[in-house]
């Protein structure tokens, strides 16, 4: 496992851009952002650094704000199941904020990253002063078990060929057109269940067929929406 995060010293400006990017703090007034931002803390990751691992309480609320953090789980066998990849303006332990559940996943760095934190005491507060925020978090959890639930979906269909035409339908949003996938290939394929062997077979037959075209490590042009809909499940 990675070394552990390294706490940085608070600046308002870093920590008033990093929660700018976060969707549910953006239709907030700016001096309500400012607020939020005086109250978070920085730490900074290296490349395979741990946020998190399982055991441990979670009583924080983590932003990235620069980088890239990958959560997973161990199964049985020793095999990680990739459950998310967070990107910039993403967050992660906010149900957690609520219960007194321990992490049961790791969250590790897949390259250095910045997060702004902002702990369980200082956003229950937040909550109480901003009731906007309140329903902002509400939208983003439910959006975060419709993706869940999305994900599932996808593992319980045997087939890997439709399991990936399902997962980048949802990636393109059933149009035409170049996109970047939102993490690498290995973590994709353990996202979707799949060894990296198979989902690089998986890609070729779908660019054979002419429904894709691989461009470069990290994009993929949709070229026949009809063509993945009929190989994805129905």
């Amino acid at each position: 496992m990675g070394e552990p995060v390294a706490a940085h010293h608070h600046s308002l400006a870093r920590e008033l851009e990093c929660v700018s990017q976060v969707p549910i703090f953006q239709e907030l007034a700016t001096e309500q952002r400012t607020s939020i931002a005086k109250v978070t803390r920085p730490i900074h990751a290296e490349k395979g650094g741990l946020i998190y691992r399982p055991e441990e309480v979670s009583q924080t609320l983590y932003i990235v704000n620069t980088g890239q953090v990958r959560l997973y789980h161990l199964g049985d066998d020793g095999r990680e199941r990739v459950l998310r990849v967070l990107n910039p303006g993403d967050f992660i332990g906010e149900i957690a904020l609520f219960t007194d559940e321990i992490h049961q996943d790791y969250a590790e760095a897949t390259k250095t990253t910045e997060l702004c934190t902002i702990s369980r005491t200082a956003l229950t507060a937040l909550l109480d002063r901003l009731p906007p925020l309140a329903l902002s978090l509400l939208s983003a959890l439910a959006v975060r078990l419709r993706t869940a639930e999305r994900q599932a979906t996808l593992l319980a269909i045997p087939d890997a060929l439709p399991r990936l035409a399902g997962y980048l339908l949802t990636l393109t949003d059933q149009r035409v057109g170049t996109y970047t996938l939102p993490m690498s290939k290995q973590d994709l394929a353990a996202y979707l269940g799949m060894t990296p062997e198979s989902l690089s077979r998986k890609l070729k037959q779908l660019a054979t067929q002419g429904i894709i075209e691989t461009v470069g490590r990290r994009q993929i042009k949709l070229l026949d929406v009809a063509a993945l809909q009929a190989v994805a499940p129905q």
